[in-house]
């Protein structure tokens, strides 16, 4: 490190902080997609345990904001540590350097508490507590963001309740008569538009009487019978997995924009010391030079000679005697 240059430490800087604006508009990139994808959006509200089920948006929906924010956020600071490069300011590397050390440790916190206890942050897939839910909310009134997410894992999984199709007899649902004369709901069954778009919004079943029958052997065909817990847990895991890679990589960059920061302001402050010290001997250089040329100056006005004094004084009197001779 000792034999990197100046301009060649402004040059790492440079290519870091070309990674951390890119990790940046990635980060923006890959919220707005989120947030457009309406259907995992949705999916994600069987995933918030606690009070972070009360939510009034899907935990994904927070999460994308949040991705997008952090991507502008490093954007800026890719963009100011660009600006930092590029003089030779101490002070404004230093700033820059506290900036992404604060979003470092943010992340690093965030990233620590998701991976050890991913149930502090709301996240996790707790089976008993989603079956209550869904014998309680399922198609209630209010309930109805609920309502499509349990439709829409049960007819992208083909699947049919969380454990069993047989939690729907013991659900509000079935108790209080909402999809009478429904023994399930449609997107437990087999459907013909399953590949539409928001099929789960107008399930058309194969065959709907037989799905809706009571005996195994009649449905078993044209109903799905696993639960949807373990297609769900998958689902997460992977999503688990996913936002952890993507925050380790950005992590490592920003980590190494930080070295590249410290080895940047050491050899700008080397720089700073070092012109100072060469100004500061030229001045001395200079006010030599000019001390010297004074005495020489001076001991040449000393010594006798066609310009002495005494000669311009001569020269004086001889004047003043020639004018006078010159009135008379």
């Amino acid at each position: 490190m000792s034999g990197i240059t100046l301009v060649g430490s402004k040059v790492i800087l440079a290519v870091g902080n070309f990674f951390l604006l890119a990790c940046g508009f990635t980060l923006v990139t890959g919220g707005m997609l989120i947030l457009f994808d309406t259907e995992r959006i949705l999916l994600s509200k069987l995933l918030t345990a606690g009070p972070f089920s009360e939510l009034a948006q899907p935990y994904l929906y927070y999460v994308a904001i949040g991705l997008a924010l952090l991507g502008l956020i490093l954007a800026a600071a890719g963009i100011l540590g660009c600006w930092a490069s590029c003089l030779h300011n101490y002070w404004l590397l230093s700033l820059y350097f506290f900036l992404v050390m604060i979003v470092l440790i943010s992340e690093c916190s965030i990233y620590a508490v998701a991976w050890l206890w991913p149930q502090c942050m709301g996240l996790g897939l707790d089976s008993e507590a989603l079956v209550k839910n869904l014998q309680r909310n399922y198609g209630v009134s209010g309930q109805e963001q609920f309502t499509a997410a349990i439709d829409l894992a049960q007819s992208h999984f083909n699947c049919c309740g969380i454990n069993t199709a047989n939690e729907y007899d013991t659900s509000l649902w079935r108790l209080q008569g909402l999809g009478q004369p429904l023994a399930v709901p449609l997107t437990c069954c087999v459907l013909q538009n399953r590949q539409e778009y928001k099929a789960y919004l107008n399930p058309v079943p194969v065959n709907s009487s037989l799905c809706q029958a009571l005996e195994r052997n009649t449905h078993d065909t044209y109903r799905h019978v696993n639960g949807c817990q373990e297609r769900i847990d998958f689902w997460y895991r992977q999503l688990y997995v996913a936002f952890l890679g993507v925050g380790l990589g950005v992590v490592l960059v920003e980590f190494t924009v930080l070295l590249s920061t410290v080895l940047t302001c050491t050899r700008v402050y080397h720089h700073n010391q070092e012109s100072k010290e060469n100004a500061q001997n030229q001045a001395q250089d200079l006010e030599g030079a000019s001390t010297d040329y004074a005495f020489q100056r001076g001991t040449g006005a000393g010594q006798g000679g066609a310009y002495s004094n005494e000669i311009y004084a001569m020269t004086d009197s001889f004047r003043q005697n020639y004018k006078l001779l010159d009135k008379v």
